[in-house]
């Protein structure tokens, strides 16, 4: 098969790759040193990590690549609101076998990496565009949502076992970064609110420290609002931060106003953050 058929793909399990090796070597830390029971979170332990990786592999990308358009409309559930996720989550974990350990969890969640390795071993991008059911949000999409998905939600998972284990490795590569922070972005104007907009022209700039991630903005117009994946001059308001603190405030880890106050996000203009706040009401 010719590599120039799939470099999307390519480029995606780069990604997703890298993510699973950095979870290996946090994974083969809390082994080696017996840490599993320590706390992760108000709810969670380290344990719970590895099974609920294991189960999202399982229940959204894998399912979704086999069934592809024949997903019976009977498991066709659709998880709207982050109740509903969280209601998912909850069940999800109440079918773990009881006494299952991490190890066990740890081979599990090992044992659908290479489910998916060998799924996408023989296809190309034109499989990316075949009908994928989205669980989470979206229903019906393609393939390609399954895996922006994963790579995204393993990051994300890999960054916060990282600080609740207060290490500061391993780096995440910038590209695999920076699509963490392009989907979780792109998200926004899903909660942005036209009428608080009428009239008015705001641009907005986010900026990231880390070595090579770069910047995004938001450029809003006459009750509309545009993405956009690099750095827009003349902005109103620029927020800079690290891709940790991003996260940090975006999953209840760290209070923005906090992270504002100790200097971890940096914001040119107040008046102008207040505005934002009014432009994007998020949850």
């Amino acid at each position: 098969m010719s590599t120039q058929s799939r470099p999307q793909l390519d480029e995606l399990m780069r990604h997703i790759e890298e993510n699973w090796s950095n979870l290996n070597t946090l994974f083969d830390d809390l082994a080696a040193r017996n840490g599993w029971d320590q706390q992760h979170g108000t709810d969670w332990t380290f344990a719970d990590v590895p099974y609920h990786l294991a189960y999202c592999n399982q229940e959204i990308l894998i399912r979704g690549i086999k069934a592809g358009p024949n997903l019976p409309d009977g498991e066709q559930e659709l998880l709207a609101s982050a109740d509903a996720i969280n209601a998912w989550n909850a069940r999800k974990f109440a079918e773990r076998p009881a006494g299952q350990t991490a190890a066990q969890s740890v081979s599990q969640w090992r044992r659908t990496c290479d489910e998916i390795r060998q799924l996408t071993s023989e296809m190309t991008d034109t499989d990316l565009d075949r009908p994928f059911w989205m669980p989470l949000f979206f229903g019906w999409r393609d393939v390609r949502e399954g895996f922006l998905f994963t790579r995204a939600h393993d990051w994300g998972e890999f960054m916060q076992l990282r600080i609740y284990m207060g290490r500061e490795d391993p780096i995440p590569s910038a590209g695999v970064t920076r699509a963490y922070l392009k989907r979780m972005l792109g998200s926004f104007p899903l909660f942005f609110n036209p009428e608080a907009a009428a009239g008015r022209q705001f641009t907005v700039v986010m900026a990231f420290a880390d070595p090579g991630v770069g910047a995004f903005s938001f450029q809003v117009a006459d009750g509309a609002v545009a993405f956009v994946e690099s750095r827009l001059p003349q902005a109103d308001l620029v927020m800079t931060q690290s891709a940790e603190t991003f996260l940090k405030t975006l999953t209840g880890m760290l209070d923005p106003a906090e992270a504002i106050q100790s200097g971890l996000v940096q914001v040119n203009d107040l008046d102008s953050l207040a505005t934002f706040g009014q432009l994007f009401p998020l949850p």
